[in-house]
């Protein structure tokens, strides 16, 4: 299970994408919304406040996440269920920082497509091949005993190139922006990268392990990502994070 309080640590550096994506996203009325992936609901109440929809729901699978969530007082319809599974039309169909958890994007994105009325608003990190993400698929494949058990955690890429994208969302679209950002971000605090992790990367790996074993595996994958992030001399760490970024309307 997600930790809300571990993933908000960082919380202007893990909202400031969502913040460039919504000012991105047309200036209409959107009469319903659904937040895909809204974990903790922050982005969910920003979009009913901005929008005031007659209808609005905020869909994830983690239970601690919709808990803390719901503690918000609002109109949000809060669902548990995979994004995969969300059912229903709106006319916006937002997600920030919650579709590379899902494979196959090609089908994913045309079903998102089919059940948007008027817009999709899409936000995915692209840093599976940063030096973060390479070290923490090191760290599983250098140990006998994490692989047996994190194995399945390992996988391709999910997140396509830009122009794949483009191109089997073009054809179906009136309009569409798509485009890469990197945030150099300059994190603060011992370990600030691995604390960084630990709120999203990290999740299944903690699921996966004892209590004695994750702090083994922490400890191995920490002193990579030291040596890849050393602190600068003021105690700041840069962190450089991609993301990529769909806005289409129909």
């Amino acid at each position: 299970m997600w930790n809300p309080e571990q993933y908000l640590q960082f919380s202007n550096e893990r909202f400031r994408p969502a913040m460039d994506l919504i000012a991105r996203i047309p200036e209409e009325p959107f009469d319903s919304i659904i937040d895909l992936g809204c974990g903790s609901g922050e982005l969910t109440q920003l979009l009913q406040k901005k929008y005031h929809p007659t209808k609005i729901v905020g869909l994830d699978n983690d239970p601690n996440m919709l808990a803390n969530a719901k503690k918000q007082t609002s109109t949000v319809d809060w669902q548990q269920a995979s994004i995969d599974q969300f059912t229903g039309k709106y006319d916006l169909v937002f997600s920030n920082a919650a579709l590379q958890w899902l494979d196959h994007h090609e089908q994913l994105f045309q079903k998102i497509l089919a059940q948007a009325k008027k817009v999709i608003a899409i936000q995915v990190p692209n840093n599976f091949n940063y030096p973060s993400h390479v070290l923490l698929r090191e760290t599983i494949c250098e140990h006998a005993h994490f692989y047996q058990k994190l194995a399945p955690t390992l996988r391709e890429a999910p997140v396509l190139p830009a122009t794949t994208y483009f191109n089997f969302l073009h054809p179906h679209t009136t309009s569409l922006d798509i485009w890469e950002t990197i945030y150099l971000q300059p994190l603060s605090g011992e370990n600030a990268v691995l604390e960084w992790v630990k709120g999203t990367a990290l999740v299944p790996v903690r699921a996966s392990l004892t209590a004695e074993e994750y702090q083994e595996f922490l400890s191995h994958y920490n002193e990579k990502l030291l040596k890849a992030y050393p602190p600068q001399a003021d105690g700041t760490t840069l962190f450089p994070f991609s993301r990529l970024f769909i806005v289409a309307k129909k």
